[in-house]
């Protein structure tokens, strides 16, 4: 017995290192998503795209920062001419965002307020910065110049880079589809085309259909949003707005009440996708087909929004250098012209974060993860894979934990 528990140590203390290593790879600053649906009572299988839609997970490589509103009634424009169209659908849901202070439920969030004295906290942004909560106690931040870098870095990294995606799901029937493949794109146009979107790859996707237009099919418009959060904003929530849980204020606390909807979203863009036709493996049901299809359309759409839109990219890190793996894959739009720089993170005296590329990487045709919704049901290739192996294009040495982000 006593020769076997040195290696039981052994053992135990191998586990605790690549837990911890695991651990460290995942500290990194990700982005926040809250994604909702626009909702088409009279549509044709308007409840069953919801009921679908309120089962579809925020991506891993997001925070989830949803709030209790998921679905919302789609605006509805009363008269179609292509001005509106192009400019009035995209306004038409920043009214509606603005109507349901979207931006300051997102604050509220961030802040954790508690609703019966509107008291504010930091622990979200400790947690999701992986800063010491201690430090960014506001009166004591604000009194050091640690502190003051620490805020700003936390607003820049994460408030500043919260994103609202709301998702337009509309069935594909068939008359629909022949419309589009018929060469008028009209309804493809209504979903697709409000600000010059590019159709040519849902025009494809059609066109390859046209002989086989059965089963459930849907397009879906993606349209992204920012949560405006700059110094300005800053300043004036933590001088004017701010209140601690050990000195209650009626009067902020009504003030912040009133100027919920002071908190703005800007527009980044939007992106369209069709769904095609989806595989069957795994389907039991109904139930299971509208969510597979849903799933991966709007998996679709926020991998060309990551795409067309840097900010909106995500950081995925290395997992280890021999070779050079990540958890990443078609999911999030990897094929084998991708190309992704390394970033080595560094923290300067301050306390603030900084990213510094040191190579660029490519995937390794055919080690390419399948790892879209469902995959390994339709036992695609690349669904066993696990992770996505790469190579090196250039750079020095490369070490896990380091970042990987795609880049044009």
């Amino acid at each position: 017995m006593t020769r076997k528990i040195p290696i039981l140590i052994l053992f135990l203390c191998i586990a605790f290192w690549v837990k911890a290593q695991e651990q460290d790879y995942d500290k990194y600053h990700r982005s926040s998503l809250y994604s909702i649906l626009l909702k088409h009572p009279e549509k044709e299988f308007c409840n069953e795209m919801i009921e679908a839609f309120k089962s579809i997970p925020i991506p891993d490589k997001y925070n989830n920062h949803d709030l209790k509103i998921k679905v919302m009634s789609a605006p509805i424009l009363k008269s179609m001419t292509k001005e509106e169209i192009e400019g009035g659908y995209k306004d038409a849901i920043s009214a509606l965002l603005t109507r349901n202070k979207i931006g300051g439920r997102l604050v509220e969030k961030w802040f954790d307020r508690d609703k019966n004295t509107g008291a504010f906290d930091m622990n979200l942004i400790a947690e999701r910065g992986f800063y010491d909560a201690s430090i960014l106690d506001l009166r004591e931040a604000r009194a050091s110049s640690r502190g003051i870098a620490m805020l700003a870095d936390a607003g820049e990294e994460l408030i500043g880079h919260t994103y609202v995606l709301v998702n337009d799901i509309r069935y594909a029937d068939k008359e629909t589809t022949k419309s589009a493949v018929g060469g008028g794109l009209l309804a493809a146009s209504l979903v697709a085309s409000f600000f010059g979107v590019d159709l040519s790859n849902a025009v494809s996707a059609v066109g390859n259909l046209a002989g086989n237009i059965a089963g459930f099919k849907v397009f879906v418009t993606s349209y992204l949003f920012r949560l405006d959060w700059n110094d300005d904003i800053a300043n004036n929530f933590y001088s004017n707005l701010w209140i601690d849980r050990n000195n209650p204020d009626e009067n902020r606390k009504n003030l912040f009440t009133s100027s919920m909807q002071d908190f703005t979203l800007t527009y980044i863009g939007c992106a369209t996708v069709f769904s095609g036709k989806t595989a069957l493996g795994g389907v039991k049901d109904e139930k299971d087909m509208f969510l597979k299809v849903c799933t991966r359309a709007i998996d679709k759409s926020i991998s060309d929004l990551q795409k067309s839109f840097d900010e909106f990219k995500v950081f995925t890190p290395l997992i280890s250098t021999e070779p050079l793996t990540a958890y990443i894959g078609m999911k999030e739009g990897v094929d084998d012209d991708s190309q992704y720089e390394v970033l080595e993170k560094t923290i300067d005296e301050s306390g603030r974060t900084h990213y510094e590329r040191v190579g660029i990487i490519k995937p390794v045709s055919g080690k390419i993860w399948d790892n879209r919704f469902m995959a390994a049901d339709d036992k695609e290739s690349g669904s066993e894979l696990t992770f996505t192996t790469f190579k090196k294009v250039s750079g020095k040495d490369f070490f896990p934990g380091m970042l990987i982000r795609e880049i044009r």
